[in-house]
């Protein structure tokens, strides 16, 4: 087998707005550089290019234009491509898709959405170019107390997200946590040296919240483990996390740099741990995944949508209020009118040691730990927000809390919101963030399924 690995750096210009939050933060400096790591593998003439980029989200619009550039000059079908966002909170507008309320009056210029692709195509090219003989290895552990579910039951009954100005109302976590890191080592067969590191964990890189450009955790994770062996290029891919994130309910530090740090260096120390133990092998057979299935989308009622132009007909509400963005969203769902939309699961396997898979979107972690039950491979890496923006992936359960919390409390808040925190709903279920219907889970679940069946 062979693996290339390079990187571009893709920081825009200090200036532009950062994506994240419902109101327009312009960056004012550059903490860290931002990347598009690229990792190809060949075995038996098949090729698979694998990407990280620290960005919010990456359109299928985005993928297709890679594979075009990418076609002139490598043969490799667009299903052999898969290009993760970590999602991070402080970065930029990377295309032209995702909800209004999450970009309107937000600064980028559409030259940079334009270069974007052809920096990521170029990093795939480098690191085709980069090619050699290697053995991979690879190790999970876990390492707990830095990822929380961040969706909790309240004594009133309801299942709210992130309710840190009320945390005497919490009864219980409302889902799970996997506390799972999986290392995968990549190492050159003749000179014995490491080549890569691909890293993968799950938590909402949202540890910043201010004004600097940054990767958050996963871009620290980087640069530190790229500093700890300089010979290695390093993949850092954001697992399942639609409903986790940093935060402790015992002891709920919001933002700050110490918080990355921290997250970073603990899934450094861990990774250097597994490295250490992971031996490197030589001849496991590649097979490559990739189906295109429909997905059922969100529809709209025509009294859900009469109801929300009456209260965007409301000047005195604020338009960063839940309602009013709740609102604004149904009319654009309505407006769009689309039933299903059209993704794609991809990945690859390396005999019966590695799975990994990229899925489309903010995935529950209950979604993605069935996808690692049901896998019969030693290991299981899944990639969220893959290949398309599609907003968040609830579980089953999390609508069910949602049609209760309607039940208890029908309507939204009417204050002003700059971000999640204080939503005072099941922001993830809401049409504000979600655009799947309550099926999603099911149709994910057998896609993943008829393809590793």
């Amino acid at each position: 087998m062979k693996i290339g690995l390079a990187k571009a750096v893709i920081t825009p210009p200090v200036g532009f707005s950062l994506v994240g939050y419902f109101h327009d933060r312009r960056s004012t400096g550059i903490r860290d550089d931002l990347y598009a790591t690229a990792c190809v593998l060949e075995d038996r003439g098949k090729l698979f290019a694998l990407v990280s980029m620290d960005i919010v989200w990456v359109s299928d619009a985005t993928v297709s234009k890679v594979g075009r550039i990418l076609r002139r000059t490598i043969d490799i079908p667009d299903s052999n491509i898969l290009i993760h966002a970590t999602h991070t909170h402080t970065g930029p507008i990377p295309d032209n898709s995702g909800r209004n309320v999450y970009k309107r009056g937000f600064y980028v210029e559409p030259c940079y959405i334009e270069i974007l692709p052809l920096y990521v195509a170029g990093s795939i090219r480098a690191a085709y170019e980069n090619r050699k003989e290697v053995s991979v290895g690879v190790s999970s552990g876990q390492v707990e107390g830095l990822a929380f579910n961040r969706r909790y039951l309240l004594k009133d009954g309801r299942v709210i997200t992130n309710p840190w100005d009320r945390v005497d109302d919490i009864v219980e976590s409302a889902g799970p946590v996997d506390s799972t890191v999986t290392v995968i080592k990549i190492t050159d067969r003749k000179t014995g040296v490491l080549a890569g590191v691909i890293v993968n964990f799950a938590c909402h890189p949202d540890t910043l919240g201010d004004t600097l450009i940054s990767g958050d955790w996963p871009g620290m994770l980087r640069n530190k483990l790229k500093k700890e062996f300089p010979s290695a290029e390093i993949l850092v891919l954001n697992g399942p996390s639609g409903d986790i994130n940093h935060i402790n309910p015992a002891d709920p530090g919001r933002r700050g740099a110490e918080i990355p740090d921290h997250i970073a260096e603990t899934l450094k120390k861990k990774t250097v741990q597994l490295l250490k133990r992971t031996e490197a092998k030589d001849g496991s057979l590649m097979r490559t995944y990739g189906r295109k299935f429909p997905i059922p989308l969100r529809q709209v009622s025509a009294a859900e949508l009469k109801s929300a132009k009456e209260v965007l007909r409301n000047k005195n509400l604020p338009s960063d209020s839940l309602q009013h963005m709740i609102s604004s969203a149904l009319a654009q769902i309505a407006r769009e009118n689309r039933r299903k939309k059209t993704l794609e699961i991809n990945g690859f396997s390396l005999g019966k040691k590695l799975l990994l898979v990229g899925l489309p979107g903010e995935i529950f972690t209950e979604i993605g730990m069935k996808i690692k039950e049901m896998a019969s491979f030693n290991h299981t890496v899944i990639a969220q927000n893959s290949n398309a923006a599609l907003g968040y992936v609830p579980s089953e359960t999390a609508f069910l809390h949602d049609a209760k919390n309607t039940s208890i409390r029908p309507g939204y808040g009417t204050k002003s919101l700059k971000e999640a925190i204080g939503i005072d709903c099941s922001y993830e279920t809401s049409p504000l963030a979600c655009n799947v219907n309550k099926s999603a889970e099911k149709t994910i679940l057998r896609v993943v399924r008829s393809l590793c069946g």
